[in-house]
């Protein structure tokens, strides 16, 4: 079992082959600490053009037992049977055989992915930019084609927020389902203290009551999740301060999502989308929207539909400078995304009616900033060059292709002349056996009945002159293709045994007239 990779057949059957062992077809390139789905070893495939990881690789360890073991064929089945194109690719897994504990090392492989929507979130609010709503729009389809998976599946992602929602290098949607790779849903992580997630609010009240096993519609709690969600692409400013888990009890401050979704509206976004995104956060679970409600609603096609017409309602570098208060100089313009700071202890209460000019202070640190500039322009260089390399493999794959069919005519061009000779030869043939029936019906006609001319003591002789044609092969035409040298050399048998009878033919016919 330690030596076999298992992989998942109806997605990438090739990836791996099963004949050789793994160890031999990947390389690895080191690991890599994850906000969501904990520490992954990076690998790539050895025969890949590419520097970057293309594959993560999580380590799980079990009890050894004949339990465990059916389990993890288990997790391997319901793995493979989630293939979606906005779901996580899943490659297979392994046993490692070369550990030898009481425990059960058991490999996973996946798709490699390294950029969130946060990471959009981030770079558009460094650079003082809204994110286009084309996009937005793009990404509120994919992710609910892919909830709406999951839904079928009787699965749920359960941690909706923009950490957790992943972009390949074509800057497609990819949600990681709770499994292998990621454990423990936002409300878990939330309970036990290890994270934040945007929980809903019937799962706050469960909160409230510590339930291990929170009692609510997981696929409506995915629906408010995405609605906090849309209200950070818009106003790139995190809904996790709607938020007070600190509280006794934790709280959703329904104030504050008012005031971004009226920003949200400052900022230009459509009706269509905000009205959207305010019914996806209806306080009221049976008021709010499903995840076939949303896929089905006019607002959502009538927009995708404007997508593919090239219509940006939105334009993507927009310049918000002068987007609030026209009035106000430049210098004391406010910026388009303020963080959350509360007004200095012993402020008058003629100041606090005066109008606060707030200077621009981003979340991020300058030195996190220039990290995330770093790394979000590696990645832009690596999918360049990954694209670079792919052009490069295609340009060298037509020339392999116009090569062989150059060949391939050529060989068909030595086929036709060849087919020509052999054809050639047939007509002489078929000519020559012609002039043999002439002959032997002129021979027919001009031979005088022996009673009448010659006597007795001549038709020995007579008898001897007689012509005896040796009997001819038949001829028969193959189909072109499967004419070889050798029939060409038995054609030219052929006609020397023609020519050897019409010579003594000829020499017969030149005794029997002398």
């Amino acid at each position: 079992m330690g030596n076999q990779v298992y992989f998942a057949k109806p997605m990438d059957n090739s990836i791996f082959n099963q004949n050789i062992p793994l160890n031999s077809q990947i390389q690895h390139l080191g690991g890599q600490h994850y906000q969501h789905i904990d520490r992954v070893e990076l690998y790539k495939l050895k025969n890949e053009v590419t520097k970057f990881p293309t594959i993560f690789e999580k380590i799980i360890a079990n009890s050894v037992s004949g339990e465990q073991e059916g389990q993890l064929f288990n997790f391997h089945n319901k793995a493979q049977s989630l293939i979606h194109p906005n779901l996580i690719k899943y490659y297979g897994f392994c046993i490692d055989p070369e550990i030898t504990t009481n425990l059960i090392i058991s490999k996973w492989y996946y798709q490699a992915l390294y950029k969130t929507t946060k990471n959009i979130c981030s770079y558009h609010f460094q650079y003082k930019s809204l994110i286009p709503e084309k996009d937005l729009w793009n990404f509120l389809h994919q992710i609910l084609q892919g909830l709406q998976f999951l839904e079928t599946k009787q699965q749920w992602h359960m941690q909706i927020q923009p950490d957790a929602i992943y972009l390949d290098q074509n800057t497609q949607i990819k949600l990681i389902p709770m499994g292998i790779l990621r454990i423990m849903s936002g409300y878990t992580l939330v309970l036990n203290k290890q994270g934040l997630a945007l929980l809903s609010p019937e799962l706050i009240e469960q909160l409230k009551l510590k339930n291990i096993n929170p009692v609510h519609d997981p696929s409506k709690s995915d629906i408010f999740s995405l609605g906090m969600t849309m209200l950070e692409f818009m106003t790139l400013k995190s809904s996790f301060d709607c938020y007070s888990f600190n509280s006794n009890p934790p709280q959703l401050n329904d104030q504050l999502i008012e005031e971004r979704l009226q920003e949200s509206i400052m900022n230009g976004y459509s009706d269509d989308l905000i009205k959207l995104t305010k019914n996806m956060l209806q306080r009221n679970m049976n008021y709010r929207v499903g995840i076939r409600d949303i896929l089905n609603s006019k607002e959502l096609n009538q927009n995708l539909q404007s997508q593919s017409n090239n219509f940006s309602p939105l334009k993507p570098t927009l310049n918000l400078s002068n987007l609030r208060q026209p009035n106000i100089n430049q210098q004391e313009q406010k910026p388009l995304i303020q963080p959350s700071i509360p007004p200095p202890i012993g402020q008058s209460n003629n100041q606090q009616h005066q109008v606060q000019v707030q200077t621009f202070q981003p979340h991020l640190e300058l030195n996190k900033i220039d990290n995330f500039q770093q790394s979000y322009s590696f990645r832009e260089k690596s999918d360049e060059e990954l694209l670079l390399r792919e052009q490069q493999i295609n340009r060298q794959l037509e020339q392999q292709l116009k090569q062989q069919q150059q060949m391939l005519q050529q060989q068909f061009q030595q086929q036709q002349k060849q087919q020509q000779i052999i054809e050639e030869q047939q007509r002489k043939l078929f000519s020559l056996q012609q002039q043999i029936k002439q002959i032997a019906v002129q021979l027919e006609q001009s031979q005088i009945e022996p009673n009448e001319i010659l006597n007795s003591s001549n038709k020995q002789d007579n008898f001897n002159y007689q012509i005896n044609l040796l009997p001819t092969p038949p001829i028969t035409y193959a189909s072109p293709i499967k004419h070889t040298l050798n029939d060409f050399t038995e054609n030219i048998e052929i006609q020397n045994r023609v020519n050897q009878v019409l010579a003594q033919s000829r020499q017969a016919i030149n005794r029997y007239q002398n």
